[in-house]
């Protein structure tokens, strides 16, 4: 939850306060066309998102054994940092070019505008696996770790 109210907050109102200052040539109107877009597109990608990871439960796939399960172990272990860099080099670039070639606002403003939105729409997506989590953590015990740093066991049923 800390991080939904750090990154899924905080960016996107500064990212839309910087689109908003004076120093741009933004209209109230537009700004706030520019707020209802962004908060739709969130909205609308939280819920295919939920309902998306609704059927996925609903079929098993978080099951242990399952092909999701063998995929996602086989992801834990990998490092995606290099290819993360170079596509975030290849679109600070083209950004760049674009914000230079275009005469927007100062480059500094948009990067933090993307950053700040692209952020928004990645909390977006992994909101409602976060909530479904918490969830657990409430409802089940061994989802919560122990005092020695290990999972707490399921009980047994008789």
């Amino acid at each position: 939850m800390i991080s939904q109210n750090t990154a899924g907050a905080i960016l996107p109102i500064s990212a839309l306060f910087i689109m908003g200052n004076e120093r741009s040539n933004a209209t109230a109107s537009s700004t706030l066309t520019a707020t209802w877009v962004v908060l739709f597109a969130g909205s609308l990608i939280f819920a295919l998102t939920a309902i998306r990871f609704w059927k996925k439960l609903a079929r098993g796939d978080y099951r242990e054994g399952t092909k999701a399960d063998r995929q996602r172990k086989a992801l834990e272990y990998r490092s995606f940092a290099p290819i993360a860099t170079v596509a975030g080099l290849g679109l600070f670039f083209v950004l760049q070019y674009m914000i230079r070639m275009s005469g927007w606002a100062s480059l500094e403003d948009m990067i933090l505008i993307v950053i700040g939105i692209g952020v928004f729409f990645a909390m977006m997506f992994v909101l409602p696996e976060q909530l479904f989590i918490l969830y657990c953590k409430y409802r089940f015990n061994s989802f919560n770790f122990n005092e020695s740093g290990s999972l707490n066991r399921l009980k047994e049923i008789n």
